[in-house]
């Protein structure tokens, strides 16, 4: 049973946003701001979503990198904070991992993403579940920008 007595409903991501939403952030009066495909353009999706990122890196856990997620059209960027001394991470086309024994999840788990990309394994701050779903909101939000052939559908939603 979900909040509010209802079900919990697992849908895909426009179920509980609408990619029209994606466009509506701007500079104050209506007026978009900043480059194309940054927050506020279209195929933008908003303001960085604040979120701490950390490598996993052998048997030692490195600290956590203070950043934020950018989220637009086909991408899913995690950018460090101003002074971290860290690169970018692609995370739309991440592979969520599953906890393994001994890797210190314990009870913040729950809030915490075990992630597997093009450039290494790593932590990011966020609900697994609302990951999955932001991934699925990007990538939703490019089929639609995408013109041509299968441009402008939305794929079938994920069994997540």
């Amino acid at each position: 049973m979900g909040l509010f007595g209802k079900d919990k409903k697992k849908g895909q991501a426009s179920d509980w946003i609408q990619p029209v939403q994606m466009t509506q952030f701007g500079a104050p009066g209506g007026q978009p701001a900043g480059p194309a495909g940054a927050p506020g353009q279209p195929g933008g999706v908003g303001p960085p979503v604040p979120a701490r990122l950390r490598p996993m890196t052998g048997a030692r856990h490195s600290d956590w990198f203070k950043g934020a997620l950018v989220l637009t059209a086909g991408s899913m960027l995690w950018q460090p904070d101003a002074g971290v001394n860290a690169q970018p991470v692609e995370l739309a086309t991440a592979t969520i991992v599953p906890w393994l024994p001994g890797q210190g999840g314990g009870g913040k788990s729950a809030f915490v993403t075990n992630l597997e990309t093009s450039a290494g394994q790593f932590q990011l701050e966020l609900d697994p579940e609302l990951f999955a779903m932001s991934q699925q909101l990007v990538a939703e939000a490019a089929m639609r920008a995408t013109p041509g052939p299968g441009g402008g559908q939305v794929p079938p939603p994920s069994p997540f």
